[in-house]
């Protein structure tokens, strides 16, 4: 995956371009930054069904 040009542009954006120091530090970073993004998803979900949101949506979408 990193050969790419905008994907290594996308991750010198994050600051975790190349293999860090120690060898694989960006790696790891990286990783962090997906699994915050998968946790921030799945709180929203719990979110939408506490509030009766997400049953809502699907009822009103007919889905």
């Amino acid at each position: 995956g990193t050969g790419l040009a905008t994907q290594g542009e996308a991750l010198e954006i994050l600051g975790l371009g190349g293999g860090g120091d120690p060898p694989g530090a960006n790696a790891d970073a990286f990783a962090e930054v997906i699994a915050t993004g998968a946790l921030a998803g799945e709180l929203s979900l719990v979110a939408a069904f506490c509030s009766r949101h997400l049953a809502s949506a699907h009822e009103e979408l007919g889905r």
